[in-house]
């Protein structure tokens, strides 16, 4: 009996052993789970909050871009602005419902008077984003009135029209020790948005660009503007060494422009011919007019409708006057908009030895016309076959 006892002695401890050592197992494989399993849940909770992409802010303006990970239902950016303990400015844009992967971007102008900016020392200010009262996200960035400004660089110039915005960026040299240092090159970003009120139409990006120099940069508007409208180009320029950010605006009113090539004018005793250019996203619709003033007489004036253009297109008119005296005349030639107003303009003089002969269609039959016609192809054949046997001759 002895023996049986102890071999289920031994199988009692075989399986505890076993046991235990399935459990040492598991609770080993639970702990080198769980932090594989906490990286995989705050990876999915980031994914699923919005991320704040980009977020500026100066004391006239602020701009934000936040892209949303999941769809959300009612979303809401709200932006403020505060000195101290004092709130200057909060204002709130209801974005509504967003899709997964969208990309928003908002700016907003503080409106802060000058002389209130300058009264301030420090300012501060927070995007909150939000989905209905709970907020998912909150980015805040401190600043004075005296913004950083790019000590390697400097923005000699910023502008914006209806064709375009342009910025020109130069080194600058620092002093030392009463020596001039050659300015270092430098690498920046470039950052264009066109606004209408607070909503931008366009927007445009350059990165890692060098100046060694000067820069010059030219950014036309590869769409139509509304005319009389206001619009605001906005840059911002992101230095890499140092990692410095500035903002520039350049406010206009959207208008027709044209201009008259000069060096592509031509008149003569039979006309003239006038090359006009169009400056502006605003389609200009209008006409070509010449007036002729002589010493003495009439003044006679001649139109002619041009083209519809636009920024860069050009237009070659063609105007012929008849019955014009012999004479002396000083001409002006206007461009004009459908609403009379003069676009570009330019002047110059004509001597006319002999008046051009002044053709009254009404009076023309068509029986003259076929004559005229046939008697001019008949001198050409003769003057041609003279020619021939003149060389033949020779």
């Amino acid at each position: 009996m002895s023996l049986p006892e102890k071999k289920n002695c031994l199988k009692l401890r075989e399986f505890t052993f076993r046991l235990l050592s399935l459990i040492v197992f598991l609770t080993f494989f639970c702990v080198q789970a769980s932090p594989v399993s906490g990286a995989m849940n705050g990876t999915i909770a980031g994914e699923e909050s919005p991320l704040i992409v980009d977020f500026f802010s100066d004391h006239d303006l602020s701009d934000a871009t936040v892209r949303f990970e999941q769809p959300l239902e009612n979303v809401s950016l709200v932006f403020t602005l505060s000195s101290g303990k004092e709130i200057l400015k909060s204002e709130t844009f209801q974005l509504g419902s967003v899709d997964r992967g969208q990309e928003i971007t908002k700016v907003l102008f503080w409106g802060l008077e000058e002389d209130f900016k300058k009264d301030k020392e420090s300012y501060t200010a927070q995007l909150s984003v939000k989905d209905g009262s709970k907020t998912l996200e909150s980015r805040k960035l401190s600043f004075s009135y005296r913004n950083q400004y790019l000590s390697t660089l400097k923005i000699v110039d910023f502008s914006a029209d209806s064709e375009k915005a342009s910025v020109l960026i130069t080194l600058m040299s620092s002093a030392n020790l009463g020596f001039v240092q050659m300015p270092e090159p430098s690498v920046v970003d470039l950052d264009l948005k066109l606004l209408s009120g607070t909503d931008i139409i366009y927007s445009e990006s350059l990165e890692n660009v060098p100046v060694t120099d000067a820069y010059y940069k030219a950014m036309t508007w590869p769409f139509l503007l509304e005319k009389d409208r206001d619009y605001t180009a906005l840059l911002k320029v992101h230095s890499h060494s140092p990692d410095i950010t500035t903002a520039y605006t350049s406010k206009f009113k959207a208008e027709e422009k044209v201009e008259l090539l000069d060096t592509d004018i031509d008149v003569d005793e039979y006309g003239a011919s006038v090359t006009i250019v169009g400056k502006s996203q605003v389609p200009f619709d209008g006409i070509i007019r010449v007036v002729l003033t002589p010493e003495e007489g009439d003044v006679q004036v001649f139109e002619e409708t041009a083209d519809i253009l636009t920024a860069g297109q050009e237009d070659t008119v063609g105007i012929i006057w008849q019955g014009v005296p012999r004479g002396d005349y000083n001409v002006k030639i206007y461009v004009l908009n459908l609403e009379g107003e003069v676009m570009d303009s330019h002047e110059t003089v004509l001597r006319v030895f002999e008046p051009v002969a002044e053709i009254n269609p009404s009076e023309e039959s068509p029986a003259f016309g076929f004559q005229a016609a046939l008697g001019i192809l008949l001198c050409f054949a003769v003057f041609s076959g003279r020619k021939r046997r003149g060389k033949k001759e020779v």
